[in-house]
């Protein structure tokens, strides 16, 4: 990683909150010493904390100071709290109901109900009540909703450290098996969790995370809502998607995975919702996850993962996230020689072409398509002459064209051209007579991020690629001047660059 990497990092793990009690305060104080009026004051203290770097996501602003009776959705917060401290279960029913019915109405209700401690109150209950499925199921659908979208609540579940909260959703997972709605309510909280937090991701593994997901799929197969759930925590859980920490456990998660035995039972569910896409994009989205080791890809392909994917593009070509999925998975397994011989001998070549012509203005299923051919390519001449032959590279010429402002796009783009022509130099001048040359040239000069694929891709076609020659340094934003983003610097690290296994900042 970079030093663009290492500044977004350092900002996202430097951020300052601030608790409502204190914004108040400073709305309260700003009303008695200064006379403002209430909607000064909350401006005033708003631009006070974020001169100070302040993150002010998690702030009430409507009910700053009002005074008066409670805002309804803070009174109702109260109420749960209270029932959750005196393990009250039908006043914990209750309250998470009408918290569920009231939150989603006001703009603000998330951050209301976190700040008065309804996230702390949910876990503790679902320690006390863990006995009780339909208690249970009742309040993680109020956690789902609470953490959906609010950072601040999501980090509630980080706490107490001795027993964050999302060590409770693991637990009451694990004791309600046979119970639907639990799981369902469970699994959807656990991915929305641990989206982009590497310390949820791991509590809810050190937690025994895997025996419900392994459980679910054997337990409730037929159950589609729980199956996507299930395939999106999967998804969820092996993507290093956290920024703010240099260190993750997600690798170590996929094998774990893998070696528990979870991937035939996510074959056995893609078999049975063969005709739903958005199972299947989960589905496919956590089989992708785990596809990080080449014993493990060798599995895939002997007990017939790769063979659901192709058949779920096949069936569903026209969804764009499945398809984005299928092809990303591709280029996971791709990393494996037999995997690359065999997508590219297949019917897998032909279907992800048509694919990327269906998709051709959908950036996400592009670049996905990219990632894969690009992994397909790599040191197989062979392979290379048979996508050439299929209308690879001008597919993937087209699509830069088409989405020049993509960075990630354009980028797998010039791996895909570069490991095409390194060993086949043949097909540089067909690349070159389609202008790839001034789309390399432009990405590179309109990207940051595009700099070492630029310089790999321009050197391979037998361009002027800089650092040697009397155009270096001259892009706008030219890696050979001053860059954000690595180049990369050693020789196994150059030889090593044509690999598109690659995690960028997926959708949610």
């Amino acid at each position: 990683n970079g030093p663009g990497v290492e500044k977004n990092r350092e900002k996202m793990a430097g951020k300052k909150r601030v608790s409502q009690e204190t914004f108040d305060d400073a709305v309260r104080e700003n009303m008695e010493d200064f006379g403002m009026s209430r909607e000064d004051a909350v401006k005033d203290a708003m631009e006070q904390f974020e001169m100070q770097g302040c993150d002010l996501s998690n702030i009430v602003t409507s009910t700053a100071a009002a005074g008066g009776e409670d805002h309804p959705i803070v009174a109702a917060s109260k109420r749960f709290v209270n029932a959750a401290k005196d393990a009250n279960r039908d006043s914990v029913v209750a309250e998470a109901a009408a918290l569920r019915e009231g939150v989603p109405a006001d703009p603000e209700g998330k951050a209301m109900a976190g700040n008065a401690g309804v996230i702390g109150a949910g876990a503790e209950a679902l320690g006390r009540m863990e006995g009780d499925g339909e208690a249970c199921a009742a309040v993680l659908g109020l956690l789902a909703l609470l953490v959906t979208d609010n950072e601040m609540n999501r980090d509630r579940l980080k706490e107490p450290l001795a027993h964050p909260g999302i060590a409770s959703v693991a637990k009451c997972l694990a004791a309600h098996p046979e119970d639907a709605a639990v799981q369902e309510a469970g699994f959807r909280l656990a991915k929305t969790a641990a989206t982009k937090s590497e310390s949820i991701k791991a509590s809810f593994m050190e937690y025994d995370g895997i025996t419900p997901i392994k459980s679910a799929l054997e337990r409730h197969v037929d159950n589609g809502e729980v199956v996507k759930n299930v395939g999106a925590t999967m998804r969820t859980v092996t993507n290093a998607d956290d920024w703010s920490t240099k260190v993750s456990k997600v690798f170590d998660t996929s094998k774990d995975m893998a070696k528990a035995g979870v991937l035939p039972l996510v074959y056995a569910a893609m078999r049975r919702h063969e005709g739903d896409p958005e199972v299947l994009q989960e589905l496919c989205g956590g089989l992708r996850g785990c596809a990080v080791q080449d014993d493990i890809v060798r599995g895939v392909l002997a007990d017939g993962g790769l063979a659901c994917a192709l058949a779920a593009l096949r069936r569903h070509m026209g969804h764009p996230m499945l398809a984005s999925r299928c092809m990303l998975l591709f280029s996971n397994l791709a990393e494996n020689d037999d995997a690359k011989k065999e997508l590219c001998q297949g019917d897998a070549l032909g279907l992800m072409l048509e694919t990327m012509r269906m998709h051709e203005r959908n950036a996400r299923v592009m670049r996905a398509g990219f990632a894969a051919l690009a992994s397909m390519a790599l040191r197989m001449p062979d392979n290379v002459e048979v996508m050439v032959e299929a209308g690879a590279g001008r597919a993937v010429l087209g699509g830069m064209r088409a989405h020049a402002g993509q960075p990630e796009l354009c980028r797998q783009g010039m791996i895909c051209i570069r490991n095409m022509v390194v060993r086949c130099p043949h097909h540089r001048d067909a690349f070159l007579a389609d202008g790839a040359e001034e789309l390399v040239v432009a990405a590179r000069d309109t990207h940051v991020k595009c700099a070492d694929a630029a310089f790999d891709c321009l050197r391979d076609l037998g361009c002027e690629y800089g650092g040697l020659g009397d155009l270096a340094g001259k892009g706008k934003h030219s890696a050979y001047v001053a860059c954000d983003e690595s180049l990369v610097g050693s020789k196994a690290g150059q030889s090593n660059a044509g690999s598109a296994m690659v995690t960028w900042e997926e959708e949610p």
